[in-house]
């Protein structure tokens, strides 16, 4: 365990590398030399500052320990402990020969900026470093991330069991009480969960925060702060960076340092903000560049870093952008590329204005929407595939992304292929999620109707026991087909509500998106939808449709409306306010005791389908004839 008093001196002598007279190279924000207690073919001994003050480590012979005791070893090594230290302070110009055991009653924190919250904090740090030599859990989430506890200790990366007493007792040792624990770590207490522990400084190098991450694979919480604080101070801030990289997550940093690579801070998972840009000005930033893990909506992210590049424009800021692979974090990248391969990266990368973004993401979509098109085979349908209408799946080449409107005569009818379509839609495709909206009836009576379609009984018979136990049985194995589509997360059924209003929905729909990529939005009886915004179009039923197109283009995704369309002559479909904006028009007619579905492309200019239905009189359930 570290001591105290040592911890002191260091800090109180000023310690720094250069004074050891030794050749070093910068390395990310360490330096880097050879090692003077065993013979390397390369440089491997670092000298670090990740607890405030300045420390050695060999990465091949795990020599290690502060400037004091490398002095007494590399220069004083034939003397016995005691003089070899007094030696050694004597090296570093202390101007009081004091022995260690006469400094022991000085505190640490005397002349240290920050405070009692520095104080705490540093304890903590130094707790959680050396309990991480003692934690096999801890050793064995680094190595599966590639990294070993003596690279992690470079960085004051430590070890939380999430047991607060055995810290109170140590903190107790250098005169903290509890309640001072409680007041400056008070999220300490409220997490019991083993954790990483990674200190966050600022530019002064005082620690301002200690985060905590999960060890688990896919933890519902990664990230917590031990301390309420500031959270917009970039992690891994420096007095004097002229070039900061920006990346999101802990370990791109620490992993980019640790390859060499200077300059790169981390926003903590927070949304980047003037904020950030201010405190990185601050510390002499003249260009910032950007880099960012690839997401599915391309559009949504093209915006974001066009508000990125505003706000570095305003503030006199070069801008660079840089997106990742698909799939890839900038610590995997690293890990499996290497420094020179991101380096050259950043160097060919070409600064950002508004018109050359541009430019630059219509050439990317160019690219991307040739790959998408060449990587699908010609037997392989570009959309979604269906089962029970695998005519209208041909015709389509599946369901693929656009605003559909679905309209039928009688009205009944729009509404049964919709929930028709849907089941289809989740059966048949299983990485697909489908949200069904019915603005027009309660949910339970949607659950009935579905069960109906499985079951092949009428919706009045599966709402009560049956005296057949097989029919019984078949409701019940229904069900749990049911369940199964909500517990894995592939069927989410909505009601109506009073404050159901676009913009909400618009949010709720981005965040689904994020977590299900395959996502179709079906909504019937869109005749009744409220809306509350976009008051400056006056005609009730055009803010409607506007509002629904505004859903389709911002998700890119399949979105089918069933609603009431009134058509003036028979033998052609009406462009009415409901539909003029969607791509395709869906008609369901009853003629002469025979159903008949057809599809108007409105960008083809044609019609794309017509096929005969046949419906279920008694579950109601549609197939192609």
């Amino acid at each position: 365990m570290l001591l105290e008093n040592e911890t002191s001196l260091s800090k109180k002598l000023k310690t720094h590398p250069r004074q050891l007279g030794i050749p070093y190279t910068q390395w990310g924000r360490n330096l880097i030399a050879a090692c003077p207690f065993h013979a390397p073919e390369e440089n491997s001994m670092f000298f670090y500052d990740s607890l405030g003050y300045w420390r050695y480590r060999c990465l091949q012979c795990g020599s290690e320990g502060n400037l004091i005791e490398f002095v007494m070893r590399n220069r004083f090594n034939g003397l016995d402990e005691k003089e070899a230290r007094l030696q050694a302070y004597d090296f570093f110009g202390a101007q009081e020969t004091k022995a260690p055991d006469e400094l022991q009653n000085e505190h640490p924190w005397i002349k240290e900026m920050g405070g009692e919250k520095s104080k705490v904090l540093e304890l903590f740090v130094s707790y959680c470093h050396w309990a991480a030599y003692k934690s096999k859990s801890l050793s064995d989430f680094l190595e599966s991330r590639g990294w070993s506890i003596a690279q992690a200790q470079l960085y004051g990366l430590g070890y939380y069991s999430g047991d607060f007493e055995p810290f109170v007792s140590y903190c107790a040792l250098s005169g903290i009480e509890r309640h001072q624990i409680s007041c400056h770590l008070d999220n300490l207490e409220a997490s019991c969960e083993a954790r990483v522990t990674i200190p966050a400084r600022n530019a002064k190098g005082i620690i301002h925060a200690v985060y905590g991450r999960s060890l688990e694979a896919n933890p519902s919480e990664p990230y917590i702060s031990y301390a309420s604080g500031p959270l917009d101070i970039p992690f891994n801030m420096q007095s004097r960076n002229e070039h900061p990289i920006i990346v999101e997550g802990f370990f791109d940093t620490l992993t980019a340092d640790l390859a060499g690579i200077s300059g790169v801070v981390s926003t903590i998972y927070q949304e980047f903000n003037k904020s950030h840009l201010y405190k990185l000005k601050a510390c002499g930033a003249e260009s910032i560049t950007v880099v960012l893990r690839r997401t599915k909506n391309r559009k949504e992210q093209a915006f974001l870093i066009q508000s990125y590049l505003k706000l570095a424009t305003s503030l006199n800021l070069k801008f660079k952008s840089i997106l990742l692979p698909e799939g890839q974090n900038l610590d995997e990248l690293l890990r499996e590329k290497g420094a020179d391969y991101f380096i050259d990266l950043l160097q060919n990368t070409q600064e950002d204005t508004i018109h050359t973004h541009r430019r630059s993401v219509m050439l990317q979509d160019i690219k991307e929407n040739f790959d998408v098109s060449m990587f699908c085979s010609p037997d392989t349908p570009v959309g979604y595939s269906l089962t029970q209408f695998s005519k209208l799946s041909m015709a389509l080449d599946g369901v693929q992304p656009g605003l559909f409107f679905v309209s039928s005569q009688p009205m009944s009818l729009s509404s049964i292929f919709l929930i028709n379509l849907a089941l289809d839609l989740v059966i048949t495709n299983t990485e697909l999620k489908v949200i069904y909206i019915n603005l027009k009836k309660p949910r339970r009576i949607i659950f009935d109707q579905i069960i109906s379609l499985l079951t092949g009984e009428s919706i009045l018979e599966v709402r009560k026991q049956s005296e057949c136990e097989e029919a019984n049985q078949k409701r019940l194995e229904a069900t749990k087909k049911l369940l199964h589509f909500v517990k894995e997360n592939r069927l989410e059924i909505w009601e109506d509500h009073l404050s159901f209003e676009n913009i909400e929905m618009l949010q709720t729909l981005k965040e689904m998106l994020k977590e299900s990529p395959d996502l179709i939005l079906i909504i019937d009886g869109i005749d009744q939808l409220r809306v509350s915004n976009r008051s400056e179009i006056f005609d009730i039923h055009e803010r409607r449709s506007t509002v629904l197109l505004d859903i389709y283009k911002s998700l890119d995704i399949p979105v089918f409306l069933g609603g009431n369309h009134q058509v003036n002559t028979p033998s052609l479909l009406e462009s009415n306010p409901y539909i003029k904006d969607s791509e395709a028009n869906y008609r369901i007619e009853a003629k002469e005791d025979e159903l008949f579905l057809t599809v108007d492309s409105k960008n083809l200019a044609k019609k794309i389908y017509h096929g005969t239905i046949q419906l279920d009189s008694t579950s109601l359930l549609m197939k192609e004839s």
